[in-house]
């Protein structure tokens, strides 16, 4: 199929990876490249049943919010999917995803909440990139071409937050001097709101004076080196400082992160986002202890905010890592009432500790969605629920069950939280 004939046609959408789709002789084609609206030239490379896959040889006639990518990687690297379309178009297609998503499935809200925005450069605080060594001694890295395992090896990136990008460029001259003994698979970058972390992934811990040696060529006064091999769990610091990142979630409330560590990668976003989910709140009046209930909780990036708008909240979690950290977060920003708890999620039946009338659920799951909690959260008969979604097909499937239950989809609205990227982040909420 390679070598098969270009053809010609016109785009017509795009799907929810951010490729173009055109229909050139009625069946399907997913065209990598191409926008909506735009004539394109392209070429087939695989034949499905019900679609084809093609990527764009020229545009014919090009679409109005087609810009120049900035980034001299696009798209080979993978990292990002969209550098192609102009950035209040990216958020349209997104808001158009989740639009359609709630629509098929009949749950379109009363309000549809503005589209949470930042800076479309410079978010990222947090990066994964792989690590090789050349045939040569040459050290690679970068982010694995889209769909291979191929690196590709990264000079810029234009998402990253300062000081990252610069960083990533001295990575490979910094790591040809390690012991070629050390055989590197991954490096995190993670850039907290006072210091920046390197966290490498190695075969195996650098002896003493290995480990000197690299720490007498970190050129970055503000970073900090941790590490862990392939079997270990979590990164240990090992340049002998004793500092704690933080990452600000509001004004006042600050939380403590670390590599390997689920945090939001978009600080600005995040932080819009939790005062979007305190407005959203609605404020009890009764006498009882009012009750909020977090579920994925992770290290209380949610738990922590509300506590100060409910008497009690609990916060759940399956990693126990995590859940040690929120309870370290709580008592750092001297916040007395949340507690956390370690619990599987994944078929969730409620805990007997909590009793009485829930106010809020809130649940932040991952791409997989929160179907071993759902029958609980119906049972809690709680007034509202926030769902936080990185998938929106998954969460439609769960708040259909709510609206089953008798809930009302009262809002819903997209987060960019990747610009330049089809991830789709949204928030929905729901009343009995």
């Amino acid at each position: 199929m390679a070598n098969e004939t270009p053809l010609i046609c016109e785009i017509v959408d795009l799907i929810h990876d951010g490729r173009g789709v055109g229909r050139p002789d009625g069946k399907a084609c997913f065209i990598d490249g191409a926008l909506p609206g735009e004539t394109v030239e392209f070429r087939r490379h695989n034949e499905k049943r019900n679609y084809d896959e093609a990527h764009v040889l020229n545009v014919v006639s090009a679409s109005p919010s087609r810009v120049d990518p900035l980034c001299k990687h696009f798209p080979r690297c993978g990292g990002c999917t969209l550098q192609h379309l102009e950035h209040g178009a990216q958020i349209g297609f997104k808001q158009q995803q989740l639009m359609d998503s709630l629509e098929r499935a009949v749950l379109l809200p009363e309000i549809v909440l503005p589209a949470l925005s930042a800076p479309q450069w410079g978010y990222r605080r947090r990066a994964r990139l792989a690590v090789q060594r050349a045939k040569d001694g040459q050290i690679v890295v970068g982010f694995r071409n889209a769909g291979s395992r191929r690196i590709e090896p990264i000079t810029e990136c234009h998402v990253l937050v300062e000081p990252l990008p610069a960083i990533v460029a001295a990575l490979p001259a910094w790591m040809v001097n390690f012991p070629s003994g050390i055989r590197l698979s991954e490096v995190e970058l993670l850039s907290a709101d006072n210091a920046v972390a390197i966290a490498i992934e190695a075969s195996r811990v650098p002896s003493a004076g290995e480990r000197e040696a690299m720490l007498a060529e970190l050129t970055f006064s503000d970073a900090q080196l941790w590490w862990k091999t392939e079997k270990q769990t979590a990164f240990k610091r090992i340049d002998g400082g004793d500092q704690s990142l933080n990452v600000a979630l509001t004004e006042t409330i600050r939380l403590q992160v670390e590599p390997g560590q689920f945090v939001q990668v978009n600080g600005e976003i995040n932080r819009q986002m939790i005062d979007q989910v305190v407005d959203l709140v609605r404020k009890t009046t009764s006498d009882r202890e009012s009750v909020a209930v977090d579920l994925f909780c992770g290290s209380g990036n949610f738990s922590l905010p509300l506590a100060a708008e409910f008497d009690r909240v609990i916060g759940i979690e399956g990693l126990t890592e995590l859940v040690a950290k929120a309870q370290q977060n709580a008592r750092l920003n001297s916040i007395t009432n949340t507690e956390f708890v370690v619990s599987d999620l994944s078929s969730w039946t409620g805990m007997r500790k909590i009793k009485g009338k829930v106010d809020l659920v809130l649940l932040d799951p991952p791409r997989s969605g929160a179907a071993g909690v759902m029958p609980w959260v119906v049972k809690t008969k709680a007034k509202q629920v926030i769902y936080i979604s990185c998938h929106p097909s998954t969460m439609v499937r769960d708040l259909k069950v709510l609206a089953e239950a008798g809930y009302k989809m009262k809002a819903a609205g997209v987060m960019d939280m990747f610009p330049h990227t089809a991830h789709v982040e949204a928030i929905a909420l729901l009343e009995k």
